[in-house]
Protein backbone atom coordinates (compact mmCIF):
# COMPACT_ATOMS: atom_id res chain seq x y z
CA UNK A 1 0.00 0.00 0.00
CA UNK A 2 2.82 2.39 0.84
CA UNK A 3 4.28 2.05 -2.68
CA UNK A 4 0.84 2.68 -4.22
CA UNK A 5 0.30 5.87 -2.20
CA UNK A 6 3.76 7.15 -3.11
CA UNK A 7 3.09 6.53 -6.79
CA UNK A 8 -0.29 8.23 -6.42
CA UNK A 9 1.28 11.29 -4.82
CA UNK A 10 3.73 11.61 -7.69
CA UNK A 11 0.87 11.29 -10.19
CA UNK A 12 -1.22 13.86 -8.34
CA UNK A 13 1.60 16.34 -8.17
CA UNK A 14 2.07 15.89 -11.91
CA UNK A 15 -1.53 17.03 -12.36
CA UNK A 16 -0.71 20.43 -10.92
CA UNK A 17 2.65 20.86 -12.64
CA UNK A 18 3.16 23.91 -14.82
CA UNK A 19 3.27 22.35 -18.29
CA UNK A 20 3.40 25.65 -20.12
CA UNK A 21 7.07 26.13 -19.30
CA UNK A 22 8.65 22.67 -18.88
CA UNK A 23 12.17 24.04 -18.41
CA UNK A 24 11.00 26.12 -15.47
CA UNK A 25 9.85 23.01 -13.57
CA UNK A 26 13.39 22.24 -12.47
CA UNK A 27 13.98 25.70 -11.04
CA UNK A 28 13.42 26.18 -7.31
CA UNK A 29 9.83 27.08 -6.46
CA UNK A 30 9.24 30.77 -6.01
CA UNK A 31 5.80 32.04 -5.03
CA UNK A 32 4.11 34.12 -7.73
CA UNK A 33 4.77 37.83 -7.51
CA UNK A 34 1.76 39.83 -6.40
CA UNK A 35 -0.16 41.19 -9.32
CA UNK A 36 -0.92 44.86 -9.55
CA UNK A 37 -3.81 46.32 -11.43
CA UNK A 38 -3.21 48.72 -14.28
CA UNK A 39 -3.94 52.33 -13.32
CA UNK A 40 -7.55 53.22 -13.99
CA UNK A 41 -6.87 56.91 -14.38
CA UNK A 42 -4.10 58.87 -16.03
CA UNK A 43 -1.53 60.02 -13.45
CA UNK A 44 -1.73 63.77 -12.66
CA UNK A 45 1.67 64.56 -14.27
CA UNK A 46 0.57 63.03 -17.56
CA UNK A 47 -2.81 64.82 -17.43
CA UNK A 48 -1.13 68.20 -17.01
CA UNK A 49 1.19 67.44 -19.92
CA UNK A 50 -1.74 66.41 -22.13
CA UNK A 51 -3.66 69.56 -21.20
CA UNK A 52 -0.70 71.76 -22.12
CA UNK A 53 -0.17 69.87 -25.37
CA UNK A 54 -3.83 70.07 -26.44
CA UNK A 55 -5.54 73.07 -24.82
CA UNK A 56 -8.54 72.72 -27.14
CA UNK A 57 -9.47 69.44 -25.38
CA UNK A 58 -10.24 71.06 -22.05
CA UNK A 59 -14.01 71.07 -22.49
CA UNK A 60 -16.14 68.28 -21.00
CA UNK A 61 -17.33 67.23 -24.43
CA UNK A 62 -13.82 66.17 -25.44
CA UNK A 63 -12.82 64.29 -22.30
CA UNK A 64 -12.62 60.53 -22.63
CA UNK A 65 -14.68 58.61 -20.16
CA UNK A 66 -12.76 56.02 -18.27
CA UNK A 67 -14.84 52.92 -17.67
CA UNK A 68 -13.78 50.78 -14.74
CA UNK A 69 -15.39 47.36 -14.92
CA UNK A 70 -15.46 45.04 -11.94
CA UNK A 71 -13.97 41.58 -12.46
CA UNK A 72 -16.36 38.98 -13.84
CA UNK A 73 -18.36 36.96 -11.33
CA UNK A 74 -16.35 33.74 -11.31
CA UNK A 75 -19.29 31.58 -10.19
CA UNK A 76 -21.47 32.83 -13.05
CA UNK A 77 -18.63 32.18 -15.51
CA UNK A 78 -18.36 28.60 -14.18
CA UNK A 79 -22.12 28.07 -14.57
CA UNK A 80 -21.92 29.39 -18.13
CA UNK A 81 -19.19 26.80 -18.80
CA UNK A 82 -21.38 23.88 -17.66
CA UNK A 83 -20.56 23.68 -13.94
CA UNK A 84 -23.48 22.89 -11.63
CA UNK A 85 -23.84 23.25 -7.88
CA UNK A 86 -23.08 19.87 -6.26
CA UNK A 87 -25.99 20.41 -3.84
CA UNK A 88 -28.34 20.46 -6.87
CA UNK A 89 -26.96 17.11 -8.11
CA UNK A 90 -26.79 15.05 -4.91
CA UNK A 91 -27.81 15.27 -1.25
CA UNK A 92 -25.05 17.67 -0.20
CA UNK A 93 -25.12 20.96 1.76
CA UNK A 94 -25.21 24.19 -0.26
CA UNK A 95 -22.26 25.49 1.77
CA UNK A 96 -19.74 22.93 3.00
CA UNK A 97 -17.48 24.21 5.82
CA UNK A 98 -13.85 24.02 4.76
CA UNK A 99 -14.53 24.10 1.02
CA UNK A 100 -17.47 26.49 0.53
CA UNK A 101 -20.02 26.33 -2.27
CA UNK A 102 -18.93 23.54 -4.60
CA UNK A 103 -19.56 23.28 -8.36
CA UNK A 104 -18.70 20.48 -10.80
CA UNK A 105 -19.36 19.43 -14.38
CA UNK A 106 -21.43 16.24 -13.93
CA UNK A 107 -19.61 14.41 -16.72
CA UNK A 108 -16.24 14.83 -14.95
CA UNK A 109 -17.25 12.85 -11.84
CA UNK A 110 -15.67 11.45 -9.72
CA UNK A 111 -12.32 13.14 -10.46
CA UNK A 112 -13.53 16.69 -11.07
CA UNK A 113 -12.33 19.44 -11.04
CA UNK A 114 -14.66 20.74 -8.35
CA UNK A 115 -14.66 24.54 -8.07
CA UNK A 116 -15.06 25.92 -4.54
CA UNK A 117 -16.41 29.44 -4.01
CA UNK A 118 -16.79 31.58 -0.92
CA UNK A 119 -20.10 33.29 -0.09
CA UNK A 120 -19.19 36.25 -2.34
CA UNK A 121 -18.68 34.03 -5.42
CA UNK A 122 -14.88 34.25 -5.30
CA UNK A 123 -13.00 31.12 -6.39
CA UNK A 124 -10.97 29.89 -3.42
CA UNK A 125 -10.00 26.35 -4.44
CA UNK A 126 -10.09 23.67 -7.11
CA UNK A 127 -10.49 20.10 -5.83
CA UNK A 128 -9.77 16.76 -7.49
CA UNK A 129 -11.26 13.66 -5.82
CA UNK A 130 -9.13 10.64 -6.64
CA UNK A 131 -10.61 7.22 -5.72
CA UNK A 132 -8.28 4.91 -3.77
CA UNK A 133 -9.12 2.13 -6.26
CA UNK A 134 -7.66 4.22 -9.10
CA UNK A 135 -4.50 4.75 -7.06
CA UNK A 136 -4.20 1.04 -6.18
CA UNK A 137 -4.77 0.11 -9.85
CA UNK A 138 -1.96 2.50 -10.84
CA UNK A 139 -4.40 4.26 -13.14
CA UNK A 140 -3.21 7.35 -15.00
CA UNK A 141 -5.36 10.37 -14.30
CA UNK A 142 -5.69 13.55 -16.28
CA UNK A 143 -7.30 16.64 -14.83
CA UNK A 144 -7.95 20.06 -16.29
CA UNK A 145 -5.38 22.68 -15.37
CA UNK A 146 -6.12 25.84 -13.47
CA UNK A 147 -5.96 29.29 -15.01
CA UNK A 148 -5.97 30.80 -11.52
CA UNK A 149 -2.64 30.92 -9.66
CA UNK A 150 -2.22 28.25 -6.96
CA UNK A 151 -1.00 29.45 -3.54
CA UNK A 152 -0.65 26.02 -1.90
CA UNK A 153 -1.89 22.42 -2.14
CA UNK A 154 -3.60 20.17 0.42
CA UNK A 155 -3.94 16.41 0.10
CA UNK A 156 -6.13 14.41 2.48
CA UNK A 157 -8.14 11.20 2.70
CA UNK A 158 -11.96 11.08 2.66
CA UNK A 159 -13.91 7.86 3.33
CA UNK A 160 -16.69 8.90 0.94
CA UNK A 161 -19.60 11.34 0.77
CA UNK A 162 -22.64 11.97 -1.45
CA UNK A 163 -21.49 12.40 -5.05
CA UNK A 164 -18.24 10.46 -4.52
CA UNK A 165 -19.28 7.66 -2.19
CA UNK A 166 -16.08 5.59 -2.50
CA UNK A 167 -12.95 6.17 -0.37
CA UNK A 168 -10.79 8.79 -2.09
CA UNK A 169 -8.18 11.49 -1.65
CA UNK A 170 -8.96 15.19 -1.99
CA UNK A 171 -6.26 17.11 -3.83
CA UNK A 172 -7.06 20.76 -3.07
CA UNK A 173 -5.39 23.49 -5.11
CA UNK A 174 -5.86 26.62 -3.01
CA UNK A 175 -6.08 29.89 -4.91
CA UNK A 176 -5.98 31.90 -1.68
CA UNK A 177 -3.49 32.04 1.17
CA UNK A 178 -3.77 29.83 4.24
CA UNK A 179 -5.04 32.84 6.18
CA UNK A 180 -7.73 33.52 3.53
CA UNK A 181 -8.99 29.92 3.76
CA UNK A 182 -11.12 31.23 6.64
CA UNK A 183 -13.49 32.57 3.96
CA UNK A 184 -14.93 29.07 3.71
CA UNK A 185 -14.40 27.91 7.31
CA UNK A 186 -18.03 28.50 8.37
Amino acid sequence: MRNGVGTALVALLALIGDVRHPAAQFAPFLPPAPQTLAPTATPPAEKAEQTRAAPHRRSKAHRKREVVRPPANQRKVAETNGYRRVSDLVNFPKFFPGLGIIFVKPDTLPLGPFLCFDRRDRLVATVYMVPIKDIDDHKSLDGAGSATPVDHVSLYFNPGHPGVDVPHYHVVLWHVTRKQEARVAK
